[in-house]
């Protein structure tokens, strides 16, 4: 089961030759890439500081007007906005709030969502490293992600986490 997962992980890595030879020669490596940029700095005869400065001063000038424009922008929705938008738009956070308040409390009163067995087969599940999005997910909805143990299965997806507190 393991030789498979651990299959399965360094089939998206690098080849295992590169990675041996990065991880005994990363500092020769890093010299080989240093020492010709370096040389190239002192030869080179191009004016890299001004260059440097031109491009960081437009980025400057650019952000500059994007802060403006946004400034300006909020202005005029906020002077084109009557009480009874405004007292709308309370009402439409409020409505949006109290679904997804809603939908979040019946995800996790959810057995289904709840159980550790495998909803395929159902053999037991273990835990896995969770990808980015479920930690995102999990702000709004506590999730982990679970594996089958069953290697002829191979169903892996997430688990609503019920804590003790809530």
């Amino acid at each position: 089961m393991r030789r498979k997962e651990r299959k399965r992980r360094k089939s998206n890595r690098f080849p295992a030759s590169l990675q041996r030879t990065w991880q005994g020669w990363w500092a020769e490596i890093l010299v080989a890439l240093l020492v010709p940029l370096a040389i190239f700095l002192l030869v080179e005869r191009m004016s890299i500081r001004q260059t440097l400065f031109a491009w960081l001063m437009g980025l400057l000038r650019w952000l500059d007007s994007l802060i403006d424009g946004l400034v300006q922008g909020v202005a005029s929705f906020v002077r084109n906005t009557t009480l009874s938008d405004l007292t709308a738009y309370v009402l439409l956070v409020m409505a949006i709030g109290l679904v997804a308040w809603r939908t979040r409390q019946r995800l996790i009163s959810q057995p289904r969502f709840a159980e550790l067995k495998c909803p395929r087969c159902g053999s037991g599940l273990h835990r896995v490293h969770r990808y980015w999005p479920d930690r995102v997910l999990s702000i709004y909805v506590p999730v982990r992600r679970y594996r089958c143990k069953n290697h002829d299965c191979g169903w892996h997806g997430l688990r609503v986490r019920i804590s003790r507190h809530e």
